[in-house]
């Protein structure tokens, strides 16, 4: 029998660099769903017809906004809790709903009328998609990851399912700081949380901030003390800082990288990463 091979393996032997590979979010939405996910969680659950189309509805409502909303699953198996909880993540906020059952959360207008409610959380919380049914790489190494953050950070750390990029595994979001990193593997952990405990940049394992496109992505790690972004214009990105204004131009590789997107692929895709 054949070695089996990773996608997140092979990725990483490539050298194919993580800026400007977030996938584009504003809104996420993090529900509690404690049974097995399958492959493609979201759409296949044993949710309740209503609540499967609450979720559905919300990411519709931002959607008419111009904004994207991305639902996700989250859990930790070993916390044997009553209550469902419900994070929402926009605009630099994270917030957490709690309740009984799900009938609660169905209720809630999260586009309009019940925008930014829900407790505030200040303290960073740490989302690791494990999701193997998804990809062997989110369980291979998005496991052991989850420990080593659940030794460090206790109940701030949650599993979730699939963020997008099985070949950067292990994938962790850092919510409200909203930044996705990858190849956060278990030994490195203690350096990841220096930097993102403290509300700084983990550059070794940036892939970007996902409320940026993909350019203000790799930009952003490229200056010191971006703050807010303030524009694009082609390949030059605008950040305020606190000198002022102050622009990066970023380009793409011009040779393209071939790379199996995700474990059980055969055939390669090519990308161009920011140079």
């Amino acid at each position: 029998m054949p070695e089996r091979t990773y996608c997140a393996d092979l990725c990483l032997a490539s050298g194919e660099p993580l800026l400007g590979t977030a996938t584009q979010v504003d809104v996420w939405l993090l529900l509690e769903y404690k049974p097995v996910w399958r492959p493609k969680a979201i759409e296949d659950n044993d949710l309740a017809a209503p609540v499967r189309e609450w979720l559905d509805s919300t990411v519709a409502a931002f959607a008419e906004q111009g904004r994207k909303a991305r639902s996700q699953f989250v859990r930790r198996p070993e916390l044997d809790t009553v209550e469902t909880t419900l994070f929402v993540a926009d605009g630099g906020r994270l917030c957490r709903f709690e309740s009984a059952g799900y009938g609660e959360f169905a209720g809630l207008d999260l586009a309009g009328a019940d925008a930014g409610r829900g407790e505030e959380v200040s303290a960073p919380h740490y989302f690791v998609c494990t999701n193997g049914q998804r990809d062997l790489c989110c369980a291979r190494y998005g496991l052991p990851v989850y420990a080593r953050l659940r030794e460090a950070v206790g109940a701030r750390v949650w599993q979730t399912t699939h963020v997008g990029g099985h070949r950067f595994a292990p994938n962790v979001l850092a919510l409200p700081q909203g930044v996705l990193y990858g190849r956060v593997f278990a030994e490195e952990v203690e350096g990841f949380l220096a930097a993102a405990e403290a509300g700084a940049l983990s550059l070794k394992h940036l892939r970007g901030r996902p409320a940026y496109p993909p350019e203000a992505q790799a930009a952003e790690a490229r200056l010191p003390g971006a703050g807010a972004l303030k524009g694009i214009d082609g390949d030059r990105v605008t950040f305020e800082t606190p000198e002022g204004e102050r622009a990066v131009r970023v380009t793409r590789e011009s040779t393209p990288y071939a790379v199996i997107a995700s474990c059980g692929k055969t055939e390669t895709e090519e990308v161009f990463p920011f140079a």
